[in-house]
């Protein structure tokens, strides 16, 4: 069914309001961009940017959403090749993510901070793009143990979710910091890696002394 001529109007209101949030958000910061001024960018009323999107945080989120699935995507599309190992790849992944959010630290700590417990639609959308994430990392640990890199047994599941652990404390790390490095970051997450493979159990370990880690 075509788009009413209504819809159209909705669509394009929504992504003047977007716009104006972006541009902004990236001149003043987030705390000091007042939603009048964003209205009247967007050439609208105050009121209809909060009809849009039920509060500030919602419309920061929503205003850089697309940004960081770009960053994703690219990210994704120029992986190493699947005959790399498992953690260059990662690597690369989170890499490319630590590189977008230091173009920007000031808001970027904004958006973390902001989307740490973000509810209704656009909360939604921020846990599905970590679902995601979490995922894609959990088919690159499934590709490793296809190939024989990583012991059959690994839970990729599991391993997605500790490498998004790490991957998210780094980030809050670089953030909290007076700058950020991405490089820095990348470097002090290769740590997490280098650990989770090598596991944190002794060789001895026997069978039914159940390892703690999932590249154990």
């Amino acid at each position: 069914m075509p788009p009413t001529r209504r819809g159209l109007a909705t669509a394009e209101t929504r992504r003047l309001i977007l716009e104006a949030a972006k541009s902004l958000y990236l001149e003043k910061g987030y705390r000091l961009a007042p939603t009048r001024e964003l209205a009247r960018r967007a050439g609208v009323a105050e009121g209809t940017v909060f009809a849009h999107f039920p509060d500030k945080a919602s419309l920061l989120a929503a205003a850089l959403h697309e940004d960081l699935e770009l960053a994703i995507g690219e990210a994704r599309a120029t992986l190493p090749p699947g005959d790399a190992p498992c953690r260059e790849r990662l690597l690369h992944l989170a890499g490319a993510l630590y590189a977008y959010y230091a173009q920007n630290p000031g808001l970027s700590r904004a958006l973390v901070k902001e989307s740490l417990f973000l509810g209704g639609e656009w909360g939604g959308h921020v846990r599905d793009a970590v679902m995601r994430f979490i995922g894609l990392v959990g088919s690159l640990v499934e590709e490793a143990k296809a190939r024989g890199e990583y012991a059959p047994d690994v839970d990729a599941a599991v391993a997605g979710k500790t490498f998004f652990a790490a991957y998210y404390l780094e980030l809050l790390a670089g953030l909290s910091g007076p700058g950020f490095d991405p490089l820095l970051v990348r470097n002090a997450l290769e740590g997490h890696l280098r650990l989770w493979e090598r596991g944190l159990l002794k060789p001895s370990t026997r069978e039914g002394e159940r390892p703690c880690g999932p590249y154990a």
